[in-house]
C-alpha cells in the first residue's frame, strides 16, 4: 500500500469520526503527497533525459560536419545536437549536384555533403 492510499484510508476514518477540521488537513495533506509523487517523476525523468545526453555525448563522434555513433553509417543532426542535445538521424542522402543532401526532419535544416 503507498502513501496515497494510506492517507485516503486516514481520511476516510476521520470523516466517519466527524473531525471536519482535520479531515480538511489530511485532504489537504493528500492534495500536497500527489505534488510531491508528481514532482518526483518529472525529476526521474529529467534524470533519465540527462543520462541519456551524457551516454551520448561519450560515444558520438564528430566528423565534419555530422556526428556518428560507431558502428552506425546514418548521421545525426549537428544543429539538433549542439543547440539541444537531442539525437536525430538525418534523412538522406539525396544526390544533388554538389554532393548529397542530408534533411533533419526534427529541425528541419538540411546539409550538402560535398562529393570527394
Amino acid at each position: 500500500m503507498g502513501i496515497i492510499e494510506n492517507a485516503k484510508d486516514i481520511a476516510d476514518v476521520i470523516k466517519k469520526i466527524g473531525d471536519v477540521e482535520l479531515y480538511r488537513q489530511i485532504v489537504n495533506l493528500e492534495g500536497q503527497i500527489i505534488d510531491l509523487t508528481r514532482s518526483n517523476r518529472k525529476l526521474e525523468n529529467e534524470i533519465e533525459r540527462l543520462r541519456e545526453i551524457t551516454n551520448y555525448k561519450n560515444k558520438l563522434i564528430f566528423k565534419n560536419p555530422f556526428y556518428y555513433l560507431e558502428n552506425d553509417p546514418h548521421p545525426f543532426c549537428p544543429k539538433c545536437w549542439e543547440a539541444n542535445r537531442s539525437v536525430v538521424h538525418l534523412d538522406g542522402p539525396l544526390n544533388v549536384v554538389a554532393g548529397s543532401r542530408y534533411d533533419c526532419h526534427n529541425c528541419k535544416d538540411y546539409y550538402i555533403a560535398e562529393r570527394n
